[in-house]
């Protein structure tokens, strides 16, 4: 680019020192052909370097983007990779938490039953298969009782309660619902 500068500034010189005396017609005519075709040439490199420049400021740009972009991206993952612990953990302490209560609830209802000897629920008779007679209890459920509670509650199987009532797998109790709790 500086060679360019000094051609120019040398042809310059030429043609404004006077030896056009000198130089024939052809000369000088080939002179400012090739003076012409270098000022071409420098604003064609001149649009070049812009260009160039301009490339070279949205290469930058990227850059710094891409820079900054995986920091955030490891820095968002972290955060998210600690939340999602915390909530494993809170998943976990609440399913713990969760059965604590159904035990405790279990065992309290258990020792309410052993300790009234069945005073909340009314001892009675039912006839079971084969026109036999089965001793045991009638339990009014409550709110919150699971079939395996009651069961537990009574030290008796759930499949015999379910069988005592007629009751086939999937089927459901409801509040206030009456049931035949056999004796062991």
């Amino acid at each position: 680019m500086k060679a360019m500068w000094v051609a120019m500034v040398a042809v310059a010189m030429l043609l404004g020192s006077g030896c056009v005396t000198m130089m024939d017609d052809k000369s000088l005519a080939r002179q400012q052909a090739d003076f012409d075709a270098m000022q071409t040439d420098i604003a064609a490199l001149k649009e070049r370097l812009n260009v160039i420049q301009v490339e070279q400021q949205a290469l930058a740009r990227d850059i710094e983007t891409l820079r900054r972009t995986p920091r955030e991206d490891a820095a968002a993952r972290t955060r998210l990779d600690q939340i999602e612990q915390q909530i494993h953990a809170l998943s976990a302490a609440r399913e713990a938490d969760r059965r604590e209560i159904v035990d405790e609830i279990s065992h309290k209802v258990a020792g309410l039953v052993n300790a009234s000897g069945g005073s909340s629920s009314s001892g009675r008779s039912s006839s079971g298969k084969g026109g036999g007679t089965e001793t045991g209890y009638e339990h009014t459920v409550k709110a919150g009782e699971t079939m395996s509670a009651i069961a537990q509650a009574y030290k008796v199987s759930v499949s015999a309660v379910m069988k005592a009532n007629n009751m086939k797998a999937g089927d459901k109790i409801r509040v206030g619902q009456k049931l035949f709790i056999p004796a062991k």
